[in-house]
């Protein structure tokens, strides 16, 4: 098998499992009711980590240990038995919960780091002029002429991120 075929397997077993049994059942686990004037809406999810509430669009059933790569003949079986676990593996996470989960995951560092680095990564996705009103008007650089490309102004941003967290403010 080449690689896109081991892709290819790979997202079918995946599509398959959002149907696997405890999927459901640690999404029924995770359902509180819904209070508010929407008649049509009746639950809402929390999630396992920040603890809020969000409906059901806005929430991933994620499996609290990794499932792994599968790039090799070799690791079918225990993809397979990773992917196709029982619910007390399972979790339910908003959007962001689960993607600074799967960036700590994939980067290798902790919650801290991750949340540093999407941040960065979501400052880097605006127009320039975006960028350094930011870097003006609520991170405090005066002289944002010193800025004069994307990387100056990501390293700025993440800096001053860093620092924001290190001084509680």
């Amino acid at each position: 098998m080449e690689a896109n075929d081991y892709t290819w397997l790979r997202s079918q077993l995946r599509r398959i499992s959002r149907r696997w049994p405890p999927v459901y059942k640690t999404l029924a686990n995770a359902k509180v009711p819904y209070t508010g004037d929407n008649k049509r809406k009746k639950w809402w999810y929390e999630c396992a980590d920040c603890k809020q509430l969000f409906d059901g669009k806005n929430v991933s059933v994620d499996h609290i240990e990794p499932v792994g790569t599968l790039l090799k003949k070799s690791d079918i079986a225990d993809f397979i038995e990773k992917l196709f676990c029982s619910a007390d593996k399972l979790q339910v996470l908003c959007g962001n919960c689960h993607d600074l989960k799967t960036y700590m995951e994939r980067y290798g560092v902790d919650k801290q780091t991750a949340t540093v680095e999407k941040k960065v990564i979501a400052f880097s996705k605006l127009s320039t002029t975006e960028q350094k009103n930011i870097l003006q008007n609520e991170c405090g650089y005066d002289n944002i002429t010193q800025f004069s490309n994307a990387e100056k102004r990501k390293n700025a941003y993440r800096d001053w991120l860093k620092w924001k967290e290190t001084t509680g403010e």
